[in-house]
């Protein structure tokens, strides 16, 4: 392309050089001529004003003999002019028969000159002036006859010039005819090149950015040549670099945000700076689920509206500290949308995005964590119990057999009041219960290993309260004064658990049910099966008296009772077999509504542990 350039360059200019350099000849050549014409034209006026002083001289000459004679100094003047005149002639470069002609010219002016001073030396009226007057006249004429001739020859060459001169004048215009048509025409033509050679690949490549301005990476240019060629090579190169570098801005994006939205943690991303501070830029959908709201809801609000008030209230020293450089690691207390208030440890730091400062804070709900604490520090609780327990139960229960033994032995005798025997009796029923308490303990410190297989909730429930029911009929008589309900879910699965502690479980709860409506009530049995959390639930609610709301909290604690007579660990059982289960149990109680436990059993939740063992 380059090479074409200067090939059409040079073409042009050698053109514009040649018609320039032929446009100046033509018009160096044609000044030239006007100058000679001019020349000529000088030539032939001088010659024409030296043929009228001799004419005028001759004629001055007559006028001697007349009234009126013209002056010598008149005549002599014009003697000298014509003298100047000839001589002028010779300043002009001259052919050599014209020199000649000149040369005789100039004597024969020269003698015309001597002629007229003796001619005006004899006065006038003498015969001798007539006779040189004459002599003059005739010099005078061969003058003016030569002159003539002369003229008549310049006029013929200023024709022959003033025609060459036209001749010329209209090669010129023809010259710059030529020039003014073929200029356009050479512009016209050097357009139209540029044109196909530069502004069709040019748009080529403009439509092309246009193209990749919208997206579309993989389209090429192709069909060019030269250095467009090249052009395009490097476009397509750079379209090709742009396309991979997007693709990897993009997986690095996809994998950016797989890793943001499918993190356990709450992840936030807050405004840092200005009056919008704690601002919630984004945030991931573990953060939405965590808090109740939606992530768009969640864009919406401000950090602080998720903190508890003593968190919020504590939101700009932690901002502060992290502006300053500083990633902070906390355990705070956040608020969910329905106002459940839980622990979180957050963990923050600031990154800068386009001059702006932002904070990164990972949030992680530490229910869970709290929860297994808790539970851990009940079983350290359970593990010192059931060690106290088994040394109780050891150093009680063999003292206490034989104390029972010669109690009974006592009774036996025959000489003894029947108030005395009653006495004994009264004490052997209270070893009895001693001993029911050492078991509890024992059962409460050591529980038996559960043994897991499928089990029919469902069934497990009615014969614990088909036992509880007649158990009440025939001990307290109160069966007949209780309603029984059953809403059993027709659907319920079998679990993996353990039946033998269900039904004791089971059986703690109802027969305190029945303990709490001592004169007359109703027992709601409702069962039902949650798919989405694929677990069981069993409600048993009764319509006693209910549990005072100052002692909910400690009615699952050892040896914590409300009955007379009570050892307090039924319900602590009750929630430790439960648990090894693998489930929750929960109470809501008030005087108007009595009684529910909720019991919530996982249904795959025994497969993680063999079916005979626990």
């Amino acid at each position: 392309m380059k090479k074409k350039i200067l090939i059409i360059v040079s073409i042009f200019a050698l053109l514009a050089s040649a018609g320039g350099a032929a446009l100046l000849y033509s018009i160096r050549h044609i000044s030239l001529s006007l100058q000679e014409l001019i020349l000529l034209h000088q030539v032939e006026i001088q010659r024409e004003h030296l043929l009228l002083n001799v004419h005028q001289v001759q004629e001055d000459l007559y006028s001697q003999s007349t009234r009126h004679p013209e002056s010598i100094e008149v005549m002599t003047e014009r003697v000298n002019s014509m003298g100047t005149a000839i001589a002028a002639c010779f300043h002009c470069h001259h052919t050599e028969s014209v020199t000649e002609q000149l040369l005789d010219l100039q004597q024969q002016i020269g003698q015309f000159d001597q002629q007229l001073t003796r001619t005006l030396a004899i006065d006038t009226s003498d015969r001798r002036f007539r006779e040189e007057r004459e002599t003059a006249n005739i010099i005078g004429d061969s003058i003016i006859s030569k002159l003539n001739t002369m003229i008549i020859l310049t006029s013929q060459g200023l024709s022959e010039r003033t025609e060459d001169s036209q001749k010329d004048m209209r090669w010129s215009e023809l010259i710059v005819l030529v020039l003014v048509i073929c200029g356009p025409l050479m512009v016209a033509a050097f357009g139209f090149t540029t044109i196909y050679s530069f502004a069709s690949p040019i748009q080529l490549l403009l439509n092309a950015t246009k193209r990749l301005r919208t997206g579309d990476l993989d389209f090429r240019i192709a069909g060019l040549k030269n250095e467009f060629a090249e052009l395009a090579v490097a476009f397509n190169d750079m379209a090709g670099a742009l396309r991979d570098r997007l693709r990897e801005i993009t997986e690095s994006e996809r994998r950016y945000r797989l890793l943001f939205e499918s993190a356990g943690d709450a992840i936030f991303i807050l405004d840092a700076e200005g009056e919008h501070a704690g601002k919630i830029v984004s945030a991931n959908r573990s953060a939405a689920a965590m808090h109740g709201y939606t992530v768009e809801e969640l864009t919406s609000m401000n950090i602080r509206e998720l903190d508890s008030p003593v968190a919020a209230q504590q939101m700009k020293d932690r901002i502060e500290r992290i502006l300053k450089g500083e990633w902070i690691t906390a355990e705070i207390n956040h608020a969910k949308r329905d106002g459940t208030v839980f622990p979180v440890e957050i963990s923050a730091g600031m990154f800068e995005f386009d001059n702006h400062k932002y904070v990164l804070a990972i949030d992680r709900d530490m229910t869970e964590r709290k929860r297994t604490e808790e539970l851990f520090q009940r079983a350290e609780h359970f593990k010192a119990t059931g060690e106290l327990a088994a040394g109780l139960a050891h150093e009680i229960k063999n003292p206490l057999a034989g104390i029972k033994l010669t109690m009974e032995t006592l009774a036996a005798e025959s000489y003894l009041l029947p108030e005395d025997r009653g006495v004994l009796f009264k004490v052997i029923d209270e070893i009895k219960r001693i001993e029911g308490l050492i078991k509890g303990l024992l059962n409460f410190a050591r529980p038996p290993r559960p043994h897991f297989m499928e089990t029919d909730v469902n069934s497990v429930l009615d014969a614990a309260a088909q036992m509880v029911m007649q158990n009440g009929m025939h001990t307290k008589g109160v069966s007949g004064m209780i309603s029984l309900v059953r809403e059993f879910a027709p659907d319920l699965p079998e679990i993996i658990a353990d039946p033998m502690q269900l039904r004791q479980v089971f059986m703690n709860l109802l027969m305190n049910a029945v303990d709490a409506m001592p004169g007359h009530g109703s027992l709601v049995l409702r069962t039902s099966f949650d798919e989405a959390a694929c677990a069981v639930t069993v409600l048993l609610s009764d319509s006693g008296k209910g549990i005072d709301a100052a002692v909910q909290d400690k009615i699952f604690q050892p040896f914590f009772t409300t009955k007379a007579g009570g050892t307090g660990l039924g319900l602590a059982i009750s929630k430790r077999l439960i648990e090894e289960q693998g489930g929750r149990i929960a109470i809501e109680s008030s005087s108007e509504r009595g009684t529910t436990f909720t019991i919530t059993l996982l249904c795959n939740r025994g497969k993680e542990r063999p079916r005979d063992q626990g």
